[in-house]
């Protein structure tokens, strides 16, 4: 990356995925006004979004109110029902946070550097490298797992197909639930349901892969502040204290120092300011359709059924781990600065260095983490305590046959 002789832009690291802009499912399009600021033009598309899911989720809840009053059986498949819930989520806390989003974004980039010398001191060219091989990762996941997903129960369908009166079972559905007039029964209509299923099914991964984006770009950016900070206070030399050419120019710059610390904790407050509400909402509907979808594998006979299952219940797991491991990111490099401080030489220091060492020591040591209100923190941890609890709710629902 040091070949590169132009300024990397913060918007190469807002790049959504090629379906999104293929399908024109972009929440997000940053483009910048008169002022140079960051602004978002595509609200119309999270509108057309929720018109979507009050429709898909009312007539699905209409269907479920139904058959208990009636105690007949759902149409509903809980596993995609669960896991549609999840994305939903996902995308209205995106819908109600998307000022603060946008705000954010032009505090990081007030703070992203603009030539490159500045960006090869924060090492900005290895940030956006690593950035693109995980961009180009999940890219590459969504563009094999979504037609699979998306053609396994046509397959289901053309293979196991007997006559027109046969029922179509929930295998041969994308996500199953209610349609008016029967329409899920209705062998004539049967692809414009699966391609009612596909669009349905879009809107609710792309709610989630825009989460995923702008969630990984700004984590990205925080911790790079961070560690270059880390490597400003690790290249602090107390006995400069004592014989400083010019006293307040010193102090002056230690005060510097601590004001950029307290701006970059303000900075991760915002961070988590963001997601935390989606973040506790998600995680119980996360770890329970882990759970429908294990159920589902271990009592499907059907391998393209099995398969199915098996790459929506892959990225639950993967992206619920990242999403764990990047709070553990960010709680160690929040710690990293009160290890860089308390590891220099700061005691050979003037007596006034010390104090002012000793206060700011303290201060560091609230180390800055991605909680849930206080009620979880987002680190290995609570990935471990999601996966125990879906395992949990699995082994109580294969107890209950």
């Amino acid at each position: 990356m040091d070949t590169v002789n132009e300024p990397i832009k913060i918007e190469q690291f807002l790049q959504f995925h090629k379906y999104q802009q293929v399908f024109h499912f972009l929440h997000f399009q940053f483009v910048r006004n008169e002022d140079g600021r960051l602004i978002n033009k595509s609200e119309m598309v999270f509108r057309a979004g929720f018109l979507l899911d009050v429709w898909f989720f009312g007539i699905n809840l209409f269907d479920i109110l139904r058959s208990i009053h009636l105690g007949e059986t759902s149409h509903q498949n809980l596993p995609v029902l669960s896991i549609s819930v999840y994305f939903t989520i996902r995308g209205i806390m995106m819908f109600i946070k998307r000022h603060d989003i946008v705000d954010f974004l032009n505090v990081l980039d007030r703070e992203f550097p603009k030539d490159l010398v500045s960006q090869r001191v924060l090492n900005v060219p290895q940030v956006f490298e690593r950035y693109q091989k995980r961009h180009g990762y999940v890219g590459l996941y969504a563009n094999y797992a979504l037609p699979g997903f998306c053609f396994t129960p046509v397959v289901t369908y053309i293979l196991t197909y007997e006559d027109g009166n046969a029922p179509i079972l929930l295998d041969h559905q994308l996500l199953g639930g209610w349609l008016p007039y029967d329409l899920r029964q209705n062998h004539l209509v049967y692809p414009l349901v699966w391609l009612y299923d596909v669009y349905s099914m879009l809107v609710g991964v792309t709610f989630f892969t825009s989460f995923d984006t702008l969630f990984n770009t700004m984590q990205a950016q925080v911790i790079m502040h961070l560690d270059c900070f880390c490597r400003q206070l690790e290249a602090l030399n107390a006995a400069d204290s004592h014989h400083a050419l010019d006293e307040r120019q010193f102090y002056e710059h230690i005060c510097g120092l601590i004001r950029r610390h307290q701006q970059l904790n303000l900075i991760c407050d915002k961070f988590n300011d963001i997601f935390k509400l989606a973040i506790l909402i998600t995680d119980l509907v996360g770890a329970t359709s882990i759970c429908f979808h294990l159920y589902l594998i271990t009592e499907s006979q059907d391998p393209l059924m099995i398969v199915k299952y098996i790459l929506p219940t892959l990225a639950l797991v993967v992206f619920t781990f990242e999403i764990c491991l990047r709070g553990s990111q960010l709680e160690e490099a929040s710690s990293r600065l009160n290890e860089a401080l308390y590891n220099q030489n700061w005691y050979m220091g003037s007596k006034m260095y010390r104090k002012l060492t000793l206060i700011w020591i303290k201060y560091a040591q609230c180390t800055r983490k991605l909680t849930a209100y206080g009620l979880v923190e987002v680190n290995m941890k609570h990935f471990s305590d999601i996966m125990q609890l879906a395992y949990r709710l699995f082994t109580f629902l294969k107890s209950r046959q």
